[in-house]
Parts: structure tokens; sequence; C-alpha cells
């Protein structure tokens, strides 16, 4: 399967960055250090991600006011593309969101006027420089702002990227997000896991790839999403240390909240994924390892 995505964006918001961290392996550390050159072209690019191939479109933030406004250009960048993904960063929001808005208006008018029948998605990146201990809630804030401020006849998604260490986990989650509509492997799993949660309470799975990579997240409809970015720090941490702390089941305190925490390996239903975790408020250690059996039963 082929999934083709086009990357859009103001100058120096990061979709090349996003692009060799994630689809060329770059270490992110190293490119804060040695930031990349501003992209001046369009950039094609294909690559492999779970069972899909795909086909990026890196357009250079320097041309975009001449993207929107030339149709010829308009074809090229977002004609046959199944996500177009605009990306913005929370530093260029705060300073300039009149322009980010209208930027997305004219994308979203552009795709109904043509008939490119893309899905829009948004990204709005570098949250790792929001300072607030409870990033989660303003972030939610935030959502319901943009959203408001376009006025649209749809809501469109929306994710919260960084590539910081900490919450590297956003930025695979995201784009795993967008082409999990086009992966029938991604799309499989996570009907399954809906099922298995539908009915719980405070409880949240996630599923990593096999490069250690959060590609699943899906939660319960009452789970508190204000700490998800405090989690991601914390299963980073335990993720990291030798022991390999998730594999075994674990208590995980996160300011005035305990979850329960099993996880365990798949990789031997299929290979292009490794670990399942499911995390609860409400479900101890016998009910999450239910929750695993059933998935592997299932699974096998």
């Amino acid at each position: 399967m082929t999934t083709k995505i086009t990357f859009v964006g103001m100058p120096e918001v990061g979709k090349t960055t996003i692009k060799k961290v994630i689809f060329e392996g770059e270490d992110p550390n190293k490119l804060v250090l040695f930031p990349l050159e501003a992209s001046v072209r369009i950039d094609y690019s294909v690559h492999e991600f779970m069972d899909s191939k795909i086909v990026l479109i890196d357009t250079p933030g320097q041309s975009l006011s001449d993207l929107l406004k030339d149709e010829e250009k308009q074809r090229k960048s977002f004609e046959n593309a199944n996500a177009i993904i605009y990306i913005f960063d929370y530093p260029t929001y705060i300073e300039n969101s009149e322009d980010i808005i209208n930027d997305i208006r004219s994308i979203y008018n552009i795709n109904k006027k043509h008939e490119f029948g893309a899905k829009i998605i948004l990204f709005l990146h570098k949250v790792d420089l929001i300072i607030a201990k409870k990033i989660g809630f303003k972030l939610a804030i935030v959502k319901k702002q943009i959203n408001k401020l376009l006025s649209l006849p749809e809501e469109l998604s929306i994710h919260f990227t960084s590539l910081h260490p900490n919450l590297i986990y956003t930025i695979y989650n995201a784009l795993s997000d967008t082409v999990g509509t086009f992966s029938e492997e991604i799309s499989n799993l996570k009907d399954l896991i809906k099922k298995l949660i539908k009915n719980l309470s405070k409880t949240i799975s996630l599923v990593s790839n096999k490069e250690d990579n959060l590609i699943i997240q899906l939660m319960s409809d009452d789970f508190d999403t204000s700490i998800l970015f405090s989690l991601y720090e914390k299963i980073y941490k335990l993720s990291s240390s030798p022991d390999d702390l998730l594999s075994k089941s674990n208590l995980i305190i996160l300011d005035s909240k305990i979850l329960h925490a099993v996880s365990a390996n798949i990789s031997v239903f299929n290979a292009n994924f490794k670990n399942i975790t499911f995390l609860s408020e409400t479900l101890e250690r016998n009910e999450l390892d239910h929750l695993i059996g059933e998935i592997k039963e299932i699974l096998n």
C-alpha cells in the first residue's frame, strides 16, 4: 500500500527535521546542535512505514505564500495526497496566530475547491518549549482555541508534537495516527484494542514498534489527557532503564494519580510491533493481565 503525505508550513518550524528523524534515523539531539539549512525546493522521498510505502513531499516554507496562490504548485504538492500535514511550532503560533489560521483555512479551501480529497492534519510542534507544570491542560485550551478561530465546517485533527527525547513519543504517535488510517496492520490492531477498552474506565493502551517508538495510543473516554505528557516522560525514563521496567507490572505515580501498568511483547505475532502496554487508574494488575491475555489469544 502506498500513502502520499505532504508536509507544509512556514520556514523553520521543523518539517524537514521531522522527516530526517522519523524516516531517515537522524539523531534529534544532533540536529538541535547543528540545525538543517532551510529547504529551498520541493523534496520528494520514499520511505517504508509498517506495511505502507510513504511518498513524502516536503515543501519549502519560504515558498508557502506562492504555493497557496499558484494552482499548478498546488496540484504538484497536493493532488492525490492522502494527507496534508500543516506543521507549525508553538513559539510561532503565540507570535503569529492570525497568519497560521489563515494558512490553514487556505489549505482547507484549496483541498475542497480542487477536490483533492486529502485529510488535513495539524501538527503543533515544539511543545517542549511550553513552560507549564500541567502542559496537558494548556494544550487542551489551545486545541479548542485553534478550532474556534478556524471556524471550519469540520474540526481538524490536531497533534501536539516534539522531538525532545522525553517527548519523542508524540511525533511517532502523530505520524502513526496519520499513516494508520491507510495501514491495514495498524488499523486492525487499533480496532481490536478499541473493542477491549471501550467499556473500561480511566485506561490507556500504548503500542510500540520494533524500534521502541510509540505508534498506537488509545484510551477510554474518561482518561485524563492532561497527564499524557507527564506519562510520556515517565515511560521514556522507564524504557531507558537497564532493567526494562516496562516489561513487568508496575505502579506509575504521576502527581496525585497512581496507574497500574502491565506490558507484554507481541512481536511474535507481528514483527512490526514490539510491546503493548495497558495503564489504568481503576484496573488492578490481574485485570490488566487478563487484557494482555485476551490480546495475545486473538492475535494468535
